[in-house]
């Protein structure tokens, strides 16, 4: 579940990876001085104005509507010690991207080289699929199947990124070289089926999670950032290419 909290941070790339540069989509929003003390709050500014702008989509653009988004099929391999094994997450339908707002951006630039680091957060995030598992708790082999429904509270990501500009046909891009982000949340509620053939033993053990889903969710956050965040990099890259900084910087 944390590669969707991961996730929520690529909004902006969902957006502009199929829009033309000439775009009047993008026409309002403000031009950014290189002044790293106002570069900040102008990224902050097109990150949040584009946010919930994407939410249906743009027909002209091609651009896809992103709530909910839909994820066919995610995978998961866990291998911390007390959880060994792998989650398949399917047909899931995501809410509350739309939501999602920064609140804190600054920008080192360095010649070509640019750090940024994003504070971001949204109220709630729903988490509605199926899924399947092959798994080792504790020396118990389980091998649950059913539906799931996932909402976290105040989700909040702080991300770190180093990148570059370059130039090509005589524009400006922007690329990562990496991502970090760590995602923290307040609270987090789980409805399952599935767990055990005895519903009463789901209960049980839906009970003991949502008591716990604190120990839970530390366990699994580093076993699931090697797959959602160069799953972020490389979505990020493949929008930057498309789109010049060039019509965002003030000359």
């Amino acid at each position: 579940m944390h590669y969707i909290v991961g996730f929520c941070l690529c909004l902006l790339a969902l957006g502009v990876n199929s829009a033309p540069v000439d775009s009047k989509f993008f026409a309002d929003l403000p031009k950014c001085s290189t002044d790293e003390d106002q570069l900040g709050e102008c990224v902050k500014e097109i990150f949040n104005t584009l946010t919930p702008r994407l939410k249906n989509g743009n027909p002209e653009l091609k651009i896809e509507p992103y709530e909910p988004l839909i994820l066919n099929r995610t995978s998961f391999q866990y291998s911390s010690g007390t959880v060994n094994g792998r989650i398949t997450m399917r047909n899931a339908r995501i809410h509350g991207f739309s939501s999602n707002r920064a609140k804190e951006v600054s920008v080192k630039v360095n010649g070509d080289k640019v750090k940024l680091r994003f504070v971001t957060q949204m109220p709630m995030l729903n988490i509605v699929g199926s899924y399947k598992a092959d798994l080792v708790v504790n020396q118990l082999q389980l091998k649950p199947k059913g539906d799931f429904n996932v909402t976290l509270f105040d989700v909040e990501a702080t991300t770190l990124t180093d990148g570059e500009i370059y130039e090509k046909d005589g524009h400006r891009y922007f690329r990562l070289k990496n991502i970090d982000s760590k995602p923290k949340i307040r609270d987090l509620k789980i409805k399952a089926n599935g767990i055990f053939a005895d519903p009463e033993l789901d209960k049980i053990a839906l009970d003991v999670a949502n008591q716990y889903w604190r120990d839970i969710y530390g366990i699994m956050l580093p076993e699931t950032r090697q797959y959602w965040q160069p799953l972020m990099l490389r979505m990020f890259n493949e929008a930057f290419e498309l789109v010049p900084i060039d019509q965002f910087i003030k000359e």
